[in-house]
């Protein structure tokens, strides 16, 4: 007899007929336990708000559940942790229940780095003596602590150190939830060039991921150490590499593949100098090129950009260009803070890292996405505790006092305008106004820095620069200045001077300058665009290290001119090598008119010079030194009828795929030179600083163009807009 129907009812019908006499039987063995083959997530970590996929590979079960999230079918699904998570993976059927979990773990948004410089016995007397102090559960930044989010170290130290100290070290940084990264040369060198920064050793990128993790680490971000910038041609210096955006991309992609093999999920951001002296004029277009070239490369934008900004140079407009070029892209940008060079002391480095943060917060308005509080130089010697205003953690708490904003409005004859901070307006607080002249008038200006001497100094060399070395304030503009002399003051350390009474006796001038030479004991100096100059004294004797100096250069800017070069003071060591220098832009200087205390209501106003001692051009501005809980705050305004930058480009021609493309954009207003940037762009086509559209379109289409241009105002000001291409 064939029967159909569940085994349980064959089963009974066997048991009736043994009852009868029949003969015997047997029953079907039950199924055995589910099979958990796999169970992972995808992200192994996640940023606070971020998605994780979670996701199995199970047989033989009738039943899936996840904790904290309940029943599941399928083979995967999506979770979002706010804290670090374990999720257990159930399977079940009649036989039992079998579990597998993952652990999940939620870290901060990467918004505030700290990568301080360790004790380095192999470069003396460089670092910090109580870096690895930082890695004790009682170390003294718990509050400083609180704000950092990633850890930054350079890759070398891990084959410098024993492996107890640095998994110490990583255990803390476990333990605090501050994410690691690594600062590193990601270009494996062909051969076909010298090796320089932004390179590295082949598969050290690998190797330094497995020692992470051999020492128990986990390695989350990975910060290029300026690939591009050494690697392209904006590198010009011997044995340059002149390799192609497409190129350094492709090289640097392949090394991050290497180390993903270790830790899959690693995000990878770049650095890279702001601006670039050896291309003044290309920099800018360059840098969106690669930008570009790593999206291409490998499918998305980098995670980060920071810019490693070269302080002593025309740096304010190009801070706010490229971080235009970055957000057009949907890159986040980030800034680098770090002390002067040549400080001298711990405190006068603390003091210089924060000062660099009012020039780019206040000065510029620019926020960033992401801080980073580094070093790479001498100083400072310590970074605990964070209670002392010369360590290095007491500079991250500074940061994080309450803002204030101060506004300004301009007439012709007066300004006027508010301090507010966070509870409201600021009443009794002192106002310093400040006019600074769009061009010269002719009358001769002490130019001056102030400095501290650096260890093993031997010689100072005076000199000018015009055009190139970031000297070239003015881009296009012509440059016209005089030079009178120059003197290096360390009081009681000694005093040198240098000027021009026995003419050009011991001094070299070169360059293709329109006009470099003597009119009396001065040096004329005349650069149109596209020319350069430079001057050097020949290495006077100074042995002065650790003094304070006050370096001073009397210089006198032609009438209607906006000068556009700079001094120097380069310090030199016993071999005539270059140790550090001093530079000053030759500009028109501010001239402080009196301080003022906001009312009651935190107003102020100032009547403004009578015009035309302005000109046209010319720039108001206002700063609030802040305290010890607030920051401090600023405003400027350009003078004139057409004090604002405006895009008057509304159109572009079409173009075609394989030919040749070349549009110039126009702006109106504001203050010359201008710097473009752009997004969106076709492929083939690029963006060159001076407003050029160029190239050869590779691939038909509409695209809508995101225009920006900044101006060189004392605080840059921008344009934005948007318009349209049609490629056929």
């Amino acid at each position: 007899m064939k029967m159909h129907g569940p085994a349980v009812l064959v089963t009974l019908f066997v048991l009736l007929l043994g009852g009868c006499g029949g003969g015997g039987g047997s029953s079907s063995p039950p199924p055995p336990p589910p099979t958990i083959t796999a169970f992972a997530s995808q992200p192994s970590w996640v940023t606070t708000g971020q998605s994780a996929t979670l996701s199995w590979s199970v047989s033989g079960a009738t039943r899936l559940s996840i904790s904290g999230f309940g029943a599941v079918t399928g083979s995967s699904v999506q979770v979002k942790p706010t804290a670090d998570t374990t999720y257990v993976l159930t399977a079940s059927n009649d036989s039992g229940s079998v579990q597998a979990q993952v652990a999940l773990a939620v870290f901060a948004p990467p918004t505030v780095w700290f990568a301080p410089i360790w004790d380095n016995t192999h470069i003396p007397p460089y670092g910090s003596s109580d870096y690895f102090s930082l890695f004790s559960p009682t170390a003294a930044w718990s509050n400083a602590a609180t704000h950092v989010t990633v850890f930054k170290i350079y890759t070398h130290m891990l084959d410098l150190y024993d492996d107890a100290t640095l998994r110490a070290m990583l255990a803390d940084l476990k333990r605090r939830h501050i994410a690691l990264a690594f600062e590193w040369g990601p270009l494996e060198n062909d051969g076909s060039c010298a090796h320089t920064e932004g390179f590295d050793a082949i598969d050290s990128g690998l190797h330094y991921a497995q020692k992470v993790r051999d020492l128990g680490g986990t390695l989350q971000y990975v910060a290029f150490d300026e690939p591009f910038q050494h690697a392209s041609y904006l590198f010009t210096g011997t044995g340059a590499c002149l390799w192609s955006a497409q190129r350094i991309a492709q090289n640097a992609a392949q090394s991050v593949a290497k180390m993903r093999t270790v830790f899959p999920d690693i995000i990878v951001g770049d650095i890279e100098v702001l601006p670039d002296a050896d291309a003044p004029d290309t920099w800018l277009g360059a840098y969106q090129q690669w930008l570009d070239a790593w999206t291409a490369e490998t499918g998305k934008p980098f995670a980060f950009f920071y810019f490693d900004v070269a302080w002593n140079s025309d740096w304010k407009p190009a801070a706010a260009a490229l971080a235009r070029a970055l957000r057009a892209r949907h890159i986040p940008v980030g800034q680098i803070y770090i002390g002067d060079f040549n400080a001298g002391t711990d405190a006068r480095w603390v003091a210089s890292a924060e000062q660099h943060t009012v020039d780019v917060e206040v000065g510029v308005g620019l926020k960033p996405d992401m801080v980073d509080f580094q070093s790479w130089e001498p100083l400072p010697s310590h970074v605990l505790p964070e209670s002392d205003p010369n360590a290095f953690t007491y500079l991250i708490d500074r940061y994080f006092r309450d803002r204030t904003q101060l506004t300004l409005s301009t007439t012709p004859a007066a300004a006027q305008g508010q301090l507010s901070g966070p509870a409201g307006p600021l009443a009794q607080a002192t106002i310093s106004p400040v006019v600074t002249p769009a061009t010269g008038d002719g009358q001769p200006a002490a130019y001056q820095y102030s400095g501290i001497v650096p260890a093993g100094v031997q010689f100072v060399v005076f000199g000018a620069r015009a055009g190139w070395e970031g000297c070239n304030l003015l881009g296009s503009q012509p440059a016209q200045f005089q030079l009178t002399d120059f003197t290096l003051d360390a009081g009681a350390s000694g005093q040198i001077v240098d000027d021009f009474t026995m003419g050009l006796t011991n001094w070299g001038v070169w360059g293709n300058a329109t006009t470099a030479q003597l009119q009396g004991t001065n040096l004329a100096v005349l650069v149109q665009a596209n020319q350069t100059m430079g001057l050097n004294s020949g290495s006077l004797p100074f042995t002065a290290a650790g003094a304070a100096y006050t370096f001073t250069a009397h210089a006198t800017i032609a009438s209607g001119n906006g000068g556009g070069g700079c001094v120097i003071a380069v310090f030199q060591d016993a071999t005539y090598t270059e140790l550090t220098r001093a530079v000053i832009p030759i500009v028109p200087l501010p001239v402080a008119l009196a301080a003022l205390q906001t009312d009651a209501n935190g107003h102020y106003a100032f009547a403004l010079p009578a015009l035309p001692a302005l000109p046209d051009g010319s720039t108001v501005s206002v700063q609030y030194a802040g305290s010890d809980t607030v920051w401090s705050a600023g405003a400027a305004a350009v003078l004139g009828s057409h004090s604002v930058p405006f895009i008057s480009t509304t159109s572009l021609p079409d173009a075609n795929v394989g030919s040749a493309y070349q549009q110039m954009l126009a702006v109106t207003g504001g203050v010359a030179p201008y710097l473009w940037v752009a997004g969106g762009l076709p492929p083939g086509l690029s963006m060159q600083q001076d407003g050029t559209l160029g190239g050869t379109p590779t691939q038909a289409g509409m695209y809508k163009l995101s225009l920006s241009v900044v101006d060189h105002a004392v605080t840059p000001q921008a344009a934005d807009a948007a318009v349209q291409i049609v490629i056929h």
